[in-house]
């Protein structure tokens, strides 16, 4: 059963999906009945664990009743043989989705735990979520929502939706996304463009996919695509070439070593290159 979405297809097809490990600290919720509504209190977040290889996810529900909080967990009513739990994090609250060092923030979150030995699915969206009856999401309304948002490190990126398939550590962020990296006083020095997020949860590198565009103050860089290391401060730009321009120089290559800290690019199996020299 899919919700339906007022402003836009935020989420389209729901798959059953895969086996987990939950932990419901708050909620205890009888196997097989209607599934009872846990909101967030301070201090007894509710929250779901997900093992997926080596890695741990948590989802935890940061917002609170009063705001309009809302936390439904192993409900069996909204999709054939796939238990569903759905935390619905209104602002001035959020959802928060933790994967070691990697943190996502959404106003929705659903964890789906099929009846068999699948994987789970998890998918992050943004929105202002209508719930049925039967404690399923019903419906979504996007218009000016927060997006969903990846931090790692000093690098932020949003996007309009994140999803975990099952049989795969390679999770999609959908576009357009847009990244931001600050310096450690807090200042913008870069910002990147994509149409896509690729995060392999298992090792946690972020990569933009499509379309890639990054400007700092005075290099701008186009790639097919960009791997971020976050934790060394480097990003791998790929493309057939990847072009990078800092006034009159331009270096070209099939893949750029771009230094966040920097602002310097090396071109590795490089194409060509192109500088102005000042003679006089």
């Amino acid at each position: 059963m899919s919700p339906r979405v007022r402003r836009r297809a935020a989420s389209t097809g729901y798959r059953a999906a895969s086996g987990l490990a939950l932990l419901l600290l708050t909620a205890l919720v009888a196997s097989g009945g209607l599934p009872t509504p846990a909101s967030a209190q301070s201090g007894t977040a509710t929250r779901v664990t997900v093992e997926r290889g080596e890695r741990t996810i948590t989802v935890v529900q940061r917002a609170l009743a009063s705001d309009g909080a809302r936390t439904i967990l192993n409900n069996p009513n909204c999709e054939p043989k796939v238990r569903t739990n759905l935390f619905v994090g209104p602002p001035p609250g959020f959802v928060e989705t933790t994967i070691e060092a990697s943190r996502l923030t959404s106003s929705i979150a659903i964890v789906r735990v099929p009846d068999g030995d699948e994987d789970e699915t998890i998918e992050l969206l943004p929105g202002r979520a209508s719930i049925d009856r039967p404690g399923c999401l019903e419906a979504i309304d996007d218009e000016d929502a927060e997006p969903v948002v990846l931090e790692q490190g000093r690098t932020l990126v949003t996007g309009s939706r994140f999803w975990l398939e099952q049989d795969t550590d390679i999770a999609r962020m959908d576009g357009p996304v847009a990244l931001t990296r600050r310096s450690e006083d807090g200042a913008v020095t870069l910002e990147a463009s994509a149409d896509a997020l690729l995060l392999d949860v298992s090792t946690e590198v972020a990569t933009l996919a499509g379309g890639v565009v990054v400007t700092s103050d005075e290099r701008v860089s186009r790639a097919d695509r960009l791997e971020l290391d976050e934790a060394a401060g480097v990003a791998l730009l790929t493309g057939d070439p990847a072009v990078s321009v800092r006034g009159e120089e331009e270096l070209r290559g099939r893949e750029l070593r771009y230094d966040l800290e920097t602002d310097d690019v090396v071109a590795v199996g490089a194409v060509g290159a192109r500088f102005e020299i000042d003679l006089d």
